[in-house]
């Protein structure tokens, strides 16, 4: 039996970064007040990506970077991290303080250092890193969100867009082992965002975060597809469009194409050939996880002839 792996990383980096004054105002409002907003922030991605290189650990696909001005003109870089382990995670506080020295060190920037925790553990709550002797200390703070604070009744009526991607977040975390119980969350969501008069965009990106934060079984998937379209043909009002659709899963194989050349070089044009014949999204979100797991691209190969031979 294929595991089911939710895809929080990608889908959280996506939220962030297509909705980051959403972002701020619902996590950090007083942060969002000291910025000047008729300047534009800029998404750092090569920045960040030679920051994380630098600092010798682990690259997380849920970092973002983002220059911003405040009011009193000054310019400011905020690095967001959002941590979605089950588990302690010892290193955790020094991985936030390598980040941000790094920045620093690197492109002589001041950097305001913000986590999200979507962990289980609701006593885990890092947000400092210290060392040193005597007299001569190092002391480093950063703040926290912890996901397991909020109160589902105040998401229900909150409209900003993270309310929902919280809400796919708890929801997916309270249901790894009862993935029935997922497809119906994930159904209330998705008519939740037709409730909320939210525009056709961010309809159409709030349904990409759950689509594939909530991944189900194949079975499961085909039920929850089913309610949406009867629900879509009851108002009239499609959620995605097949254009939409057929980009969501052009795009998924572009990436799924690019992992692969990341990690293990060129790969055969017959791979992407095969790659690029899945027209099943919930299928391809598969494919991408393993492709961030695989030990090789043989592998992966025969991950994708057996689902072709399976279609046949």
């Amino acid at each position: 039996m294929t595991e089911i792996t939710a895809n929080y990383d990608e889908t959280w980096k996506e939220a962030i970064g297509d909705y980051f004054d959403s972002f701020l105002t619902f996590f950090y409002p007083e942060i969002h007040q000291q910025i000047d907003w008729t300047k534009t922030p800029i998404s750092l991605d090569k920045e960040l990506e030679q920051i994380t290189a630098s600092a010798k650990t682990q690259n997380r696909q849920a970092d973002k970077l983002f220059q911003v001005w405040l009011l009193d003109n000054q310019e400011v870089w905020i690095l967001i991290h959002v941590e979605v382990q089950s588990q302690y995670d010892k290193e955790f506080a020094q991985r936030m303080f390598i980040y941000n020295y790094r920045a620093f060190d690197l492109y002589q920037k001041p950097v305001i250092s913000l986590a999200i925790l979507g962990d289980e553990t609701k006593s885990w709550r890092p947000n400092s890193y210290q060392y040193g002797l005597g007299n001569s200390q190092l002391l480093f703070n950063f703040s926290i969100v912890k996901l397991l604070d909020y109160q589902w009744e105040d998401l229900e009526q909150d409209n900003n867009i993270f309310a929902i991607v919280v809400m796919a977040h708890l929801k997916t975390k309270a249901t790894t082992s009862n993935l029935s119980t997922r497809e119906q969350w994930k159904w209330n969501l998705a008519r939740l965002l037709y409730e909320r008069g939210y525009n056709r965009k961010e309809i159409a990106d709030l349904y990409k975060v759950i689509d594939l934060m909530m991944a189900l079984s194949e079975e499961l998937q085909s039920s929850f597809e089913q309610k949406l379209a009867n629900y879509q043909e009851g108002r009239k009002m499609p959620l995605l469009s097949n254009i939409e659709r057929r980009a969501i899963e052009r795009t998924r194989k572009q990436d799924i194409i690019k992992l692969l050349q990341v990690r293990f070089g060129n790969i055969s044009e017959n791979l992407v050939k095969n790659i690029n014949k899945i027209d099943d999204t919930s299928l391809l979100e598969q494919f991408f996880v393993s492709a961030i797991s695989v030990n090789s691209v043989e592998d992966f190969q025969q991950l994708i002839n057996s689902n072709l031979s399976e279609s046949d």
